[in-house]
């Protein structure tokens, strides 16, 4: 069974369900998680999977409890499923830290969750990424100032979880463009 296909299309329906967050951003970061799976020669399946499911329980409202605990929620979510597709405890393991250590609140245990942990906040340190961003503030209706606000706290709160060094300088040039952008 092809877990990262079923890992896609399980977070593209619950994208459906939640309104959140954008198909694109979540493009952003597999992109990001296939660089750096060939770069560090990890298991590409695993990095995908978890991106996939990292957000499978979600909400779009900023700040909310959902929001704030969904990296634990998300990971509940997905032990059924993994269970279900017949992954072996030792990538479930791999894969539920990825996606419960994806916002630092726990620490990571191998190198596959740092790569999903970077992949995962580099798309917020993007221009790409943070165009993004304010398109979906715009679509849940919060005015210009207040949204470009938004991007730019949420660029600096993710460049500061970055932990592989070329994904800091990457973000470091990424960074000073976004700011130009929105001054």
């Amino acid at each position: 069974m092809d877990i990262v296909k079923q890992a896609r299309d399980l977070m593209y329906s619950q994208t459906q369900i939640n309104k959140a967050p954008s198909w694109r951003l979540t493009e952003i970061a597999i992109n990001k998680g296939k660089e750096l799976a060939l770069k560090y020669n990890e298991n590409e399946r695993l990095i995908l999977t978890s991106l996939y499911l990292a957000h499978t329980v979600f909400d779009s409202i900023w700040g909310g409890k959902v929001q704030k605990s969904h990296p634990k929620l998300s990971a509940e979510f997905s032990k059924e499923y993994l269970k279900k597709w017949d992954v072996s405890e030792n990538e479930q393991q791999i894969i539920l830290n990825s996606i419960e250590a994806h916002h630092n609140h726990i620490k990571t245990e191998s190198k596959i969750a740092e790569i999903v942990k970077n992949a995962e906040c580099f798309k917020f340190v993007t221009v790409e990424g943070s165009l993004i961003w304010l398109h979906e503030l715009g679509l849940r209706q919060i005015n210009y100032d207040e949204a470009r606000e938004k991007v730019i706290k949420k660029m600096e709160q993710k460049r500061l979880l970055l932990t592989l060094e070329d994904c800091k300088q990457e973000a470091e040039t990424n960074c000073k463009k976004i700011y130009e952008l929105f001054k």
